[in-house]
């Protein structure tokens, strides 16, 4: 595997370098095809290899040529840095390209010389491309009309994929019958132990309750860590503490274990809560972790997850932990069927073969339906007959995980293994993910794919997309748009793909005990917790990147730096920069000569200055990325006249402001032209009333609307957009008294919030409108006194009232199914917030990790999508004093 890990990067590079016109060293591009076919055919070779009772052979000649592919790319690195660091545009130096040719004639040679070279002869150099492997064409969800509207396509439906069809219902409502006892009965705290094997089904069922309605409503807290099998009793009782706390409390990581375990004790003795352990290994484990949850009889729960049965006794000596047994034959071909989705009518000719080779967990089901819905099914066959039969005893769900691996593309191996840097069970932000692939460089775009007019953020999408069908990793979080937010290996994929990630050398991981690799040196350094010193051995010129998951060390953003040096112009590698929650207010000049500069983020700039060069420089930065702009009445023309420069931008936020920084004169023009734009915020009081139908595209997926002051009732109009998910109207953006949602609009919305509407009366919803919206919040509308049709809103699950009349709060209460969680907010506004009122609702809202002040950045969320129980927060991006009361 590590041979093939580093031949398919050595690979991308080269094909890059091919394209290189500088190139005039005699015989350099001709050493470059030949290394690139032989390095395709090494790779096809090891493949099969990897899959025949042979994979361990000639392992002194792979080793060998693991450190030619690593002193090759070496060089190539070495050359390409240099040529970067050049500030003259002629050709590069011919001593770089000559070492360029002698490290590949080496490597070539040394390919040749192995003993089965003569085997790589027969495999003829295919590039593969995405598009291929995925049924319905992968690469349609990012070329279609309409740019990023169609982003996620291919995985959104997920969203709404009941997780109880991978969980036994009969189990689950015994264990929900546990959790929420009658009145009359005791309400002692009580350890619910879930017991399974690996892959049975243990953490599903336990998501699936922990985020069922009436669990959120009957528990005051919740919280869910992982204890896995490097347990750890400090880093799960902060993620604990965090979770109870809302919030990362300063200086918690200077506080002892015995602080920390009281300081949870305390938090939790007040509360009703329901907390989640999961996959817990050892007796020892689990008797640290009882220390600081108290039982103040008041109902409080806690689930458990196990394997071990010795672990499922001990936490509850004198109940019957529940056990996850192996499902039946009918319920594993309809979670089959369920898995593979519109293609299960070309199932049954399979059944019997298929049926008889998985015979264990849902795991092997689930896995088993990610590949069949990956691959054309002229394939199945073929894929069917790799797997063992049950009866030869062995793992099937860690040979289905083997194989769907191994029927990956090389470019999808790689961006998979990096997966296994992130610690088990770590909730890994989908963003994150893809800027640390796009980073390292493993998504450099074919020839064929730049006639696609692909870029590297596409490839991105659509690698992460194919592994989420394949069921390699979980989407754990989604935005209410449709959209992934977080996501992780599952555990049993984790403990069988992370030491197999590390051994392939493709990163190494420090933790004070595991040895240095002897047969390569350290490209990717990972460390977890803090180390002891790092030694100079472990540390050279060959590091490609360092990962840390080490609180104490960060990058620029959330620091105190207020300025940028010039010389940031001078890094010819730069792609991102990220300066956000800084006092950087000003950019250097040479900013501008950071040509291969990609991603932006910072919460203000001061553009008057060189807003010229923002004309000429930015369209082409701008041709795939998002944007959010604060000016003057004055500029703002000018600025949206701009704008319309940029057919490929994909989110705009833009605000208007007078001197004193309140919201000014916005003046709309026509948008429709951005075939692109799915992502629109505008604040600013309209100079003239407009009709909306003529400004907004058709293709827009979330739209905010602040200080517009518009007189018509803009919902017939917004009703219209057909792709539109999430819907913001905040203060003052309509003055009207009534509104009105017709039947058969809104056919995607999911979330709508209504913000500060103060002179709005009356709602009215007609049945069949918003037939999908889950999320719905109002938020000091004063007037408000009735919403006629509420009961049509099906699919509502939650329903936040926030500063909202107490007989106002009653009907509604009577008027929403027991299916809908009802969050009472009362809104306590402290005086410096009463007085920035009119503005603060476009800044109340956050994400996770980009609060949403920014002016010019290239990524924005601009809410926080996940419902959180915490306070608001202000104009300043700090917690208000919120309280909030769940209604029973």
């Amino acid at each position: 595997m590590a041979v093939e890990v580093a031949a398919f990067l050595l690979k991308e590079k080269l094909q890059n370098l091919r394209a290189d016109q500088t190139i005039i060293y005699p015989r350099l591009k001709g050493r470059i095809s030949t290394a690139i076919n032989n390095l395709q055919r090494l790779s096809s070779f090891l493949k099969d290899a990897a899959e025949s009772d042979n994979a361990e052979d000639q392992e002194s000649e792979r080793t060998k040529i693991l450190s030619s592919i690593y002193s090759a790319e070496d060089t190539i690195d070495n050359y390409l840095l240099r040529r970067a660091q050049q500030r003259l545009k002629d050709l590069a130096p011919l001593w770089s390209q000559k070492e360029v040719s002698i490290g590949l004639k080496k490597l070539n040679d040394d390919i040749r010389d192995s003993s089965f070279f003569s085997s790589l002869k027969k495999y003829q150099p295919q590039p593969q491309s995405l598009q291929s492997k995925v049924p319905g064409n992968v690469g349609n969800a990012t070329t279609c009309e309409g740019g990023s509207t169609h982003r996620w396509e291919k995985i959104s439906h997920l969203v709404d994929l009941e997780t109880e069809a991978v969980v036994q219902k009969q189990h689950m409502e015994e264990l929900v019958k546990d959790l929420i006892p009658l009145p009359q009965e005791e309400q002692e705290f009580r350890v619910l132990p879930v017991v399974g094997s690996g892959g049975s089904g243990k953490s599903m069922m336990a998501r699936s309750i922990y985020d069922r309605v009436d669990i959120k409503q009957h528990f005051e807290c919740r919280a869910w860590v992982c204890a896995s099998r490097d347990f750890k009793f400090r880093d799960v009782v902060i993620a604990l503490i965090e979770q109870i706390f809302i919030t990362r409390l300063s200086g918690i990581d200077h506080l002892g274990d015995d602080i920390l375990a009281e300081m949870l004790l305390k938090a939790l003795m007040q509360k009703r809560y329901l907390i989640v352990v999961d996959d817990v290994w050892k007796v020892e484990d689990w008797h640290k972790l009882t220390i600081p949850l108290p039982d103040s009889q008041n109902g409080s729960r806690v689930i458990l997850t196990t394997r071990s049965d010795e672990v499922a006794k001990l936490a509850d000596p004198w109940g019957n932990p529940l056990r996850l047994h192996l499902i039946c034959d009918a319920e594993r071909w309809e979670l089959l069927k369920k898995q593979v989705g519109k293609r299960e009518g070309k199932l049954g000719e399979f059944q019997d073969m298929i049926m008889a080779k998985c015979r264990y967990s849902p795991l092997d089901i689930v896995l088993m339906g990610g590949i069949l819905s990956t691959t054309e099914s002229g394939e199945w066959p073929r894929i069917v007959t790799k797997l063992p039969s049950a009866c030869e005893g062995r793992l099937t769900s860690l040979d289905i995980v083997s194989l769907s691996f191994h029927e990956l593309p090389p470019r999808l191996k790689v961006c998979f293994l990096y997966l296994g840097l992130f610690p088990k069970a770590l909730e890994v932000p989908v963003r994150r993910l893809l800027w640390l692939w796009l980073s390292e460089g493993f998504l450099s775009p074919t020839p064929a794919e730049r006639e696609m007019k692909l870029e590297p953020e596409d490839l991105a999408d659509m690698c992460f997309q194919i592994l989420v069908q394949r069921k390699l990793i979980e989407v754990t979080k989604w935005k209410l748009d449709g959209s992934p937010k977080t996501c992780r290996m599952s555990g049993v994929i984790h403990d069988f793909f992370s030491p197999k990630s590390v051994g392939s050398g493709l990163f190494y991981i420090h933790n004070n005990e595991t040895e240095l690799p002897k047969s390569h040196k350290i490209r990717r350094f990972v460390e977890y917790l803090e180390s002891e010193k790092i030694s100079d051995d472990s540390i050279n010129e060959n590091l490609r990147s360092f990962v840390s998951f080490n609180n104490k060390l960060r990058g620029l953003r959330s620091t105190v730096l207020d300025s940028i040096p010039s010389a940031v112009g001078k890094l010819p590698c730069l792609e991102t920069l990220d300066l956000k929650h800084t006092n950087v207010t000003t950019l250097p000049n040479s900013i501008w000569k950071a040509k291969n500069l990609r991603h932006l983020y910072m919460n203000e700039v001061h553009i008057d200055a060189f807003f010229q060069k923002l004309s000429k420089v930015w369209i082409d930065w701008l041709t795939s990325g998002k944007l959010g702009l604060t000016c003057h009445k004055k500029s703002v023309k000018a600025v949206v006249k701009w704008v319309l420069l940029l057919p490929n931008l994909h989110s705009l936020k833009l605000r208007s402001i007078d001197e004193f920084g309140e919201p000014s004169n916005i003046e709309l023009v026509s948008l429709e032209k951005q075939t692109k734009l799915c992502n629109l915020y505008l604040l600013g009081a309209l100079v003239k009333q407009v009709n909306l139908s003529g400004v907004l595209p058709s293709c827009l997926k979330k739209l905010t609307l602040s200080m517009l002051a518009l007189k018509e009732d803009p919902m017939p109009v917004l009703s219209k957009l057909p792709e539109l998910s999430i819907l913001r109207l905040f203060a003052h953006s309509y003055l009207g008294r009534q509104m009105t949602c017709d039947g058969e609009g809104f056919l995607k919305l999911r979330v709508l919030k209504l913000w500060m509407l103060n002179q709005l009366r009356s709602w009215t919803v007609k049945k069949g409108t918003m037939p999908i919206l889950q999320e719905l919040e109002i938020r000091a509308c004063d007037a408000l006194r009735k919403i006629d049709g509420i009961e049509h809103l099906q699919g509502l699950k939650e329903l936040t009232l926030t500063d909202m009349p107490e007989d106002f709060i009653e009907i509604i209460r009577r008027g929403v199914g027991r299916e809908t969680y009802i969050k009472v907010n009362e809104w306590k506004l402290s005086r410096h917030q009463a007085n920035q009122v009119q503005t603060a609702d476009e800044d109340d809202e956050y994400d996770d990790e980009d609060d949403s002040n920014s002016y010019v950045e290239e990524e924005e969320e601009y809410y926080d999508e996940e419902g959180d129980e915490s306070g608001e927060v202000n104009e300043d991006g700090q917690e208000d004093d919120n309280e909030s009361v769940d209604d029973k």
